[in-house]
């Protein structure tokens, strides 16, 4: 299996993202290309997650979404999106 470069830290490099993924409509869509939360809970778990549309985007950057498995955030992501959470299998810590 080749393995791709990282090219910044998103959703979609992030172990935590579904390989799936699905259709986003525009409307689902901020003016910057990720989707912001839909009711209170969904925003308390993104405010807690720090669940961020990454900056210089725009709404035809994301044609899909993908839905994000980490017990914290649970919800669907954009690759212009990112959170504290963020990780990857071949993430480098010097400490371990």
């Amino acid at each position: 299996m080749i393995k791709l470069k990282i090219a910044g830290t998103n959703c979609y490099n992030c172990k935590f993202v579904s390989d799936k993924e699905e259709p986003v409509s525009p409307r689902e869509l901020n003016n910057e290309g990720g989707i912001d939360p839909k009711d209170k809970d969904e925003m308390e778990r993104a405010k807690k997650a720090d669940l961020i549309t990454l900056p210089g985007g725009l709404k035809t950057d994301s044609v899909n979404k993908k839905f994000c498995y980490h017990e914290k955030v649970v919800m669907y992501v954009t690759a212009r999106m990112c959170c504290a959470y963020w990780d990857n299998e071949d993430v480098k810590r010097p400490w371990k």
